[in-house]
């Protein structure tokens, strides 16, 4: 399921590279993002994958290292969410400022920048802080240490933290579509600018959905694994929505 999703999202950055017309703010946003997603599915169909189903002792004891990368890998994907919905609000509010906003130069730093707060967040969390995302024993699922520290991690800096990026997506994509919605009922507009309406619309429609996937991901992996059975519900709740989430991402 990972080799999916590591496929859809390579696809896409290759795509991107490959389209003069993405060669923009947004093109640059959704590579950085897709980048991500790809590292995330590598991790998870090459190093989860293989450890899940021989369990050499060897790699669980390093799972530390790549659950680290793979929350990483996570954290820069929703934050690059949260900047692409900036930039469509930003599109259809501002579009008269929006070319100077989302220059290439600033689309460059708004990149960097929350790669270097997401590496800050995590290694401050999981490097500063006694806390490990890991795989214990013969797991088959990435948690977290059992501790105070640990705990505080994971329900502040891991769950609140990206269900408030969620949010700020939603609020951002739903003020777009009202945007949209009401620039259009008040402007008659040509075939070709209500095309490229329509497809400003079905992408923020999309984003829509891949954000309502992470809430039901923060859910399932948080809360409703907790009320497992077994542990293939328990795996179905938390590693395979996880793959799902970031795997989607590419289509």
């Amino acid at each position: 399921m990972a080799l999916v999703g590591l496929s859809c999202n390579l696809c896409v950055v290759v795509f991107l590279r490959s389209i003069p017309s993405l060669n923009n703010s947004f093109g640059s946003l959704t590579l950085s993002q897709a980048i991500v997603d790809s590292v995330h599915q590598f991790l998870l169909a090459f190093y989860l994958a293989p450890t899940i189903y021989f369990q050499p002792r060897e790699l669980y004891e390093v799972s530390h290292h790549f659950g680290f990368a793979t929350l990483l890998a996570y954290q820069i994907c929703c934050f690059s969410h949260v900047c692409i919905s900036v930039n469509r609000f930003i599109a259809v509010s501002a579009p008269l400022t929006y070319s100077k906003i989302f220059s290439k130069s600033n689309t460059r730093i708004i990149i960097a920048c929350s790669w270097i707060f997401a590496i800050a967040i995590l290694t401050y969390e999981l490097q500063i802080v006694d806390c490990w995302f890991y795989l214990p024993g013969t797991s088959w699922i990435y948690t977290f240490k059992d501790n105070p520290a640990c705990n505080r991690v994971k329900w502040y800096g891991d769950f609140a933290l990206n269900c408030t990026s969620v949010v700020i997506v939603a609020i951002l994509d739903v003020a777009s579509i009202a945007r949209l919605h009401c620039f259009n009922v008040k402007h008659k507009i040509d075939a070709a600018s209500a095309q490229r309406r329509s497809r400003q619309i079905i992408l923020v429609y999309q984003a829509s959905l891949q954000g309502i996937l992470f809430i039901t991901e923060l859910i399932t992996y948080f809360w409703l694994s907790g009320f497992a059975s077994n542990k293939w519900e328990a795996y179905a709740l938390t590693t395979i929505s996880w793959v799902l989430v970031n795997g989607m991402d590419g289509y």
